[in-house]
């Protein structure tokens, strides 16, 4: 569904705890690249029209998508950079919000998809189980 509206970004305690933290250590420029991240996802729905965002998993209103994006002033694009996220969008509510963000350094499978799925029933059980894997 396209709509002109814009949705609030939320970030859930694991993304920050687990992922962020670790971004905001290695870059300096990780306030304009989360400004960049927030925009993005503030416009969820216009997003997805690129390249660089998919749904994953639908569910009447509710979705799971995974996007890439770049450090900001890196000489990286989006897909190459191999830094990702995944979000949770609510349509009723317009929330996105981040289970997830990572690099795929971060995967200790060999099968990334597998691992995001199994980093998001262990630590967002109640999201995990609306799509009723």
């Amino acid at each position: 569904m396209f709509t002109s509206w814009k949705y609030d970004v939320l970030v859930s305690e694991y993304a920050k705890k687990h992922f962020m933290k670790s971004y905001i250590k290695k870059y300096k420029t990780w306030d304009d690249t989360y400004k960049e991240i927030y925009n993005m996802l503030s416009h969820i729905d216009r997003f997805l029209l690129s390249t660089k965002a998919e749904k994953i998993h639908i569910w009447d209103n509710w979705y799971i998508a995974k996007c890439e994006f770049k450090i900001v002033w890196s000489h990286e694009s989006a897909k190459t950079s191999g830094n990702r996220i995944i979000v949770f969008v609510d349509e009723e509510r317009f929330e996105s919000s981040i289970l997830l963000i990572y690099a795929k350094t971060d995967v200790a499978w060999s099968n990334e998809t597998v691992w995001w799925e199994q980093e998001v029933k262990n630590n967002h059980k109640e999201i995990y189980d609306l799509f009723g894997y």
